[in-house]
């Protein structure tokens, strides 16, 4: 009912705030349905949100009708997808955190430093910060500066330092 509708919208907008912010992969459309515009999957939006809820799987919601699937906790990229030691909420959530920042995830420390060089310069290096598949105008810039922002233990302070200083 409006219970369960209400509380799948809190942990859609978890998820897709989320994949937004620290992936720059837009899922707000993908909590209700597939997305029209791009690759992700309704199931794809439950399946991150299932790290953030209380309960080991998701029953899935097709614009507020129950539809006959369930979706576990399941990372964006398949590839760095952790293995989880208990499906417990807290084992959850320390494994979402752990994919966010691993080392094979170049997605997280790209679009943070796409989004604080927008926010210095006036444009991202990749234009539209809120969906990096988009095509960076300097790929090498993009991927130096991520780099040296992982190297440096995930150091705002240190990125702001790095792009204000550069000649750019």
């Amino acid at each position: 009912g409006v219970q369960v509708v209400k509380k799948l919208d809190k942990l859609g907008m978890r998820s897709s705030d989320t994949a937004q912010i620290f992936l720059g992969v837009n899922l707000k459309c993908n909590s209700c349905h597939d997305s029209f515009v791009s690759k992700w999957k309704l199931k794809d939006a439950y399946s991150l949100a299932a790290y953030f809820s209380t309960e080991e799987e998701l029953q899935l919601y097709r614009c507020d009708s129950l539809t006959q699937q369930v979706a576990k906790a399941e990372f964006l990229f398949p590839e760095i997808s952790p293995k989880l030691p208990s499906n417990s909420a807290a084992d959850r959530r320390a494994a979402a955190a752990a994919t966010f920042t691993d080392v094979r995830n170049g997605r997280m420390p790209r679009t943070v430093v796409n989004r604080i060089w927008q926010r210095l310069m006036g444009r991202g290096i990749v234009e539209n910060v809120d969906e990096m598949d988009g095509e960076p105008f300097n790929p090498e810039l993009l991927d130096w500066l991520a780099s040296d922002f992982v190297a440096s233990g995930y150091d705002l302070k240190h990125l702001i330092g790095e792009i204000l200083t550069s000649r750019t």
